[in-house]
C-alpha cells in the first residue's frame, strides 16, 4: 500500500512538473495524420476533483493491455469516482488511440483520437484544452514527443471517458 502511495504521488508531481510544458507545447492545424501502429501501451491516471480525505482514495491509475480495445471501463476500480483524467501514451509513430465519452465507442458524448507523430512517450494533460472539430499538431517539447489529435468536444468529457479503441476506426479524413 505504501510503494503504490509513492507512485501515485511520485506521477502526480511528475505530470504537475510537465504541465507546463505540455500546455504550452505548440499547437498547430494540421490535416490527418498517417496511422500505421495498431498498438502501444497507455496509461489513464484519475484525479480527484476535490481534494480531502474521502476523495484522495479515488485517484488511480488504468492500464488495459496493450493494444487491447476497451469498450467498457467499468471494471476500472475508480471509475464511478469524481475526477479528471489525463494520459500517457508509448508507441511507435503512428501508434493510434481514441477515448470515447460514451461505451462501446459511441461519439455522442464527445471522442478524442490521439496519433503519434515519433516515437516519445506523449503527455496529454488537459483533455479539455484542445480545440474541436479539426487536426491539431501539438509539437514536442522537452518532456512530452509530438501527436495529432482530433477532438469532438462534449461537456466535461475529461471526467467520462468510458470506452478506448485502438487504431483507426473512421473512414476518409475526419473521424466522425
Amino acid at each position: 500500500m505504501k510503494f503504490k502511495f509513492i507512485v501515485v504521488v511520485g506521477l502526480i508531481l511528475f505530470l504537475a512538473s510537465c504541465q507546463s510544458s505540455v500546455e504550452l507545447g505548440k499547437i498547430t492545424e494540421t490535416g490527418p495524420p498517417q496511422v500505421s501502429e495498431q498498438r502501444g501501451s497507455f496509461v489513464l491516471y484519475k484525479e480527484p476533483l476535490y481534494s480531502g480525505r474521502r476523495q484522495s482514495a479515488c485517484d488511480g491509475l488504468y492500464r488495459p493491455e496493450a493494444g487491447k480495445n476497451v469498450p467498457d471501463m467499468r471494471d476500472f476500480q475508480y471509475y464511478a469516482c469524481e475526477g479528471r483524467y489525463t494520459l500517457t501514451l508509448s508507441g511507435k509513430k503512428g501508434t493510434a488511440l481514441s477515448l470515447f465519452g460514451r461505451f462501446k465507442y459511441q461519439k455522442e458524448e464527445g471522442f478524442m483520437v490521439i496519433v503519434k507523430n515519433d516515437d516519445q512517450k506523449i503527455w496529454v494533460i488537459n483533455l479539455n484544452d484542445i480545440p474541436s472539430g479539426r487536426w491539431i499538431k501539438v509539437e514536442a517539447g522537452s518532456q512530452t514527443g509530438s501527436y495529432a489529435v482530433f477532438f469532438q468536444k462534449a461537456s466535461q468529457f475529461d471526467q467520462s471517458i468510458s470506452s478506448v479503441k485502438w487504431g483507426q476506426w473512421w473512414q476518409g479524413n475526419t473521424p466522425e
